[in-house]
């Protein structure tokens, strides 16, 4: 039994340009020309497809864009702008950690969380600024 998941693959038989794999066994559902029909079974011993490919585990983990957003943002929204950049590093913060999620595949996990942080301390100083200011 093949761990392949469905989809249209290259048909081994060589009789169409795709075949429908369901899973577990190839279908009589073909396309050629981007034009699905059916094929007559000819009594040929189609093999399954290879599994797919396992994520190399030495290969480098590719890093979230969201969580390095986050970080910077924090610490601009600390600095200079403390209201609009740390509500930005929240969102981002937020969004990064829920892309990251459980997924060994993505790196950022603990800028994520700084980012986050950071956000959330830079628009209470940034809330504090403008109630003084006013005050």
């Amino acid at each position: 039994m093949s761990t392949h998941p469905q989809e249209w693959l290259p048909d081994p038989s060589g009789r169409h340009e795709l075949r429908w794999w369901d899973g577990g066994a190839w279908t009589e559902h073909v396309s050629d020309g981007g034009v699905a029909g059916t094929d007559e079974p000819g009594g040929d011993e189609i093999p399954p497809p290879p599994p797919p490919a396992a994520p190399d585990p030495g290969a480098p983990r590719q890093r979230s864009g969201r969580a390095t957003a986050a970080l910077v943002l924090g610490i601009v929204g600390i600095l200079v702008f403390p209201v609009v950049c740390s509500t930005l590093a929240i969102i981002f913060g937020a969004l990064a950690l829920r892309d990251i999620g459980d997924s060994d595949a993505i790196s950022g996990r603990k800028m994520a969380w700084w980012g986050l942080g950071l956000g959330i301390a830079g628009l209470v100083v940034g809330i504090a600024l403008i109630a003084y200011r006013f005050a």
